[in-house]
This record gives C-alpha cells, structure tokens and sequence, in this order.
C-alpha cells in the first residue's frame, strides 16, 4: 500500500527514483540497462518512501525523500544483483 501523498510529493518520488536508479546503477556497477535502473529505482523509491512512512519517520524535506530514495533504489539493485544470471 501506498502511503497518502500529496501531488506534488508523489511527483518528487518519481523523479527522485529515476534519479536515484542512475546513481545507484553508479554505486553499484552492474550490467543493467539504464532504463532497469530507471525502473528499479522508482520502485525503490516507491518502497523506501512506503517503510519510511511505515516507521513514522519523516520525509517531508526533500533531502530526507531523497536519501530515502537512494537507500531504497540501491537495497533493489542489490537485491535484483543476487538474481543468478541466464
């Protein structure tokens, strides 16, 4: 479930996930396309701004939405790494 966000915050979300997927994909390495990252990345935003929300903390501020984001895009693209390849 996603936690009630205003327009404008859920705005911030997706550009901050697109965002942090490239530079998770930066800190990372990988063999992944840019738009997987891209894709991860939002999802991880997604999720990490929905625990955050789930642990009352507060991520009103653009820099707690942002860390937030990153933390999560990369805990996706480490986790989407462990996958075994083809």
């Amino acid at each position: 479930m996603l936690p009630a966000m205003s327009g404008p915050g859920l705005f911030a979300v997706v550009v901050i996930g697109l965002l942090a997927g490239v530079l998770a994909r930066a800190l990372l390495g990988g063999r992944r396309s840019m738009f997987a990252c891209m894709g991860l990345g939002l999802a991880g935003a997604l999720a990490g701004s929905t625990v955050a929300n789930l642990l009352d903390l507060d991520v009103n501020s653009l820099a707690a939405l942002a860390v937030t984001t990153v933390a999560g895009a990369t805990a996706l693209l480490a986790i989407g790494g462990l996958t075994p390849k083809r």
